[in-house]
């Protein structure tokens, strides 16, 4: 097995109005038989979170806040070797943008990443890899807002991806996002908002959905309008409308064909996510229950990410029995 690092030149991030590159890193994870035999393999399209890159997947240290941080590498090829998940591939495209992350989404602030993926990132592992090139042996899932870009990507694109699965994702704006704003507020008042802080977080979570869900191509350098007026707090109605339509728990409605065309949906989430997003999920699940959209809701007792390398091997556990695995 291996772990390979390399780049794409995408039209669809070219010409994105805060000028971040547009060659990207993919890391892709070959499963240990690859090397060895002719066979096609299902690919398991893995999103990072915010503030991260492809290669965050393989850089950094190995201790990680007091604790011991494993490889990607072992922490797949353990899922395949030992707790009997079939052999696949998983690519890590990237999602970085500026002011954090792209959420996985078309905007002409950070380029159209949604495109990116589900065209260029897809058919350059399909050209360049032994896989099966059909929708039934492709699956996306991801954390944090990863997980809502792979709720976006399934959601929307059934043609493409086959089953999704939400690991913490973002989700119930109305309930988890509105506090970032007005915490970033309280934090600079009296100066009105002027860009990300560095040292704060939600500033950077303020302008960095901005330019996701609110993008203003006539307002440079930032190029966003924030959905909470300044310094009253009152909500810009049909701005945070725009965020919502992002929303897991609302954007569902829209979507419910699309939802019964996938294979399998999971979602997976800490009931002490310290942001709040197990309400979320458990909202979303109830609606998609209610709808009769079949799926499967799952909770752990972790926080946010203190669990991830291990919900990384149950997703895989969970997409070998979900997607079509013998090309």
């Amino acid at each position: 097995m291996a772990v390979e690092v390399t780049q794409i030149d995408s039209q669809h991030l070219a010409g994105n109005l805060v000028g971040d590159p547009s060659r990207r890193d993919i890391v892709v994870y070959l499963p240990p038989g690859y090397g060895a035999s002719r066979r096609r393999y299902p690919v398991a399209y893995l999103l990072h979170g915010f503030g991260r890159r492809a290669t965050s997947w393989i850089a950094g240290p190995l201790v990680e806040r007091g604790s011991f941080r494993p490889s990607i590498e072992d922490v797949i090829g353990e899922a395949i070797t030992k707790r009997g998940a079939a052999e696949m591939i998983v690519a890590m495209p990237d999602g970085w943008s500026r002011w954090g992350c792209s959420q996985w989404v078309d905007s002409p602030v950070n380029g159209n990443f949604e495109r990116y993926v589900t065209e260029d990132v897809v058919a350059y592992v399909d050209r360049r890899y032994r896989t099966i090139p059909e929708r039934d042996s492709r699956g996306v899932f991801g954390i944090s807002s990863g997980g809502l870009g792979a709720w976006h990507l399934g959601s929307r694109n059934p043609g493409v991806f086959g089953a999704m699965l939400l690991l913490s994702a973002d989700s119930y704006f109305d309930f988890t996002h509105k506090p970032w704003l007005y915490r970033f507020y309280n934090a600079v008042y009296p100066e009105a908002p002027n860009g990300p802080i560095n040292g704060n977080l939600d500033s950077w979570f303020a302008y960095g959905l901005a330019s996701c869900y609110s993008p203003n191509v006539t307002k440079p350098p930032f190029f966003v309008d924030l959905p909470i007026e300044f310094p009253s707090g009152q909500i810009i109605q049909g701005l945070w409308d725009r965020w919502l339509s992002y929303d897991p728990v609302v954007s569902w409605r829209s979507r419910t064909e699309e939802l019964r065309r996938l294979r399998g949906i999971r979602l997976d989430v800490g009931y002490r996510d310290e942001y709040d997003l197990h309400y979320g999920h458990r909202i979303l699940s109830g609606a998609m229950a209610a709808a009769g959209i079949a799926h499967e809701a799952v909770e752990h007792n972790g926080t946010h990410g203190s669990r991830l390398f291990e919900r990384i091997q149950l997703s895989l556990e969970w997409f070998s029995r979900a997607l079509r695995i013998d090309g």
